[in-house]
């Protein structure tokens, strides 16, 4: 009796952990009809491939038309108004992502990425400091934000988001290679030559690749 009670018990719970797990929260996107949902996919269609990036905005205009606090169209409009050449507009849309959900890591990218393009320095690296304490879900993320820090001259950080990068996905040539241009713009060219000489002889990275680089194949020559 007791051990089919306790039997009973655990089932009830696991029944619990379940429900509680399949409750998704409250957001913004959960809330976005089927017919703005196209009209996101399509607008991250058209951005990501490059083929309009005025139809990629228009859609997702759509979207915070109806949606104005939807975080991942927020973040969208600002990587289209970065490639748009808006950088003041994308910072906008970027801080009232971050606002909106400050634990996340993407939209306080897309804060110092559009910030460091108008110089406005201080809420670069307010947003640059941020992101770091930050998860951040790619290596592109990281080699990104790398790069922010070699803009701000925040060499020492740099060079640790770009090591991240490389230990997310020691696959990913991107990280090597931004780690080799942070070596390069701290004057440790023979460094930076040795790592993309390991790449390439590991087959990495090709050198073909590191040739269409400019700051990369200066180190070669």
């Amino acid at each position: 009796m007791i051990v089919a009670i306790l039997r009973l018990m655990l089932r009830i719970e696991r029944y619990i952990i379940i429900a509680l797990l399949t409750v998704a929260p409250t957001t913004a996107q959960d809330f976005r009809p089927p017919e703005l949902n196209v009209q996101f996919h399509r607008a991250h269609t058209a951005w990501a491939t490059g083929n309009s990036l005025l139809e990629a905005k228009a859609r997702i205009d759509r979207v915070l038309e109806a949606i104005p606090d939807d975080i991942e169209a927020l973040k969208l409009r600002a990587a289209i108004l970065m490639d748009l050449e808006r950088p003041e507009e994308a910072l906008r849309d970027a801080s009232h992502a971050a606002r909106n959900a400050p634990e996340d890591g993407e939209a306080h990218l897309l804060r110092c990425e559009s910030a460091v393009l108008i110089d406005r320095n201080v809420v670069a690296k307010e947003a640059l400091e941020t992101a770091s304490d930050l998860f951040l879900g790619r290596t592109s993320h990281y080699v990104r934000l790398s790069n922010c820090a070699l803009r701000l001259e925040a060499m020492t950080r740099a060079e640790s988001l770009a090591r991240v990068a490389v230990a997310q996905d020691a696959s990913d040539p991107r990280g090597y290679v931004q780690l080799a241009r942070v070596f390069a713009a701290t004057g440790r060219s023979d460094d930076a030559l040795a790592l993309m000489n390991r790449m390439v002889d590991s087959g990495v990275l090709s050198r073909s690749a590191v040739m269409a680089d400019s700051q990369l194949a200066a180190l070669f020559r």
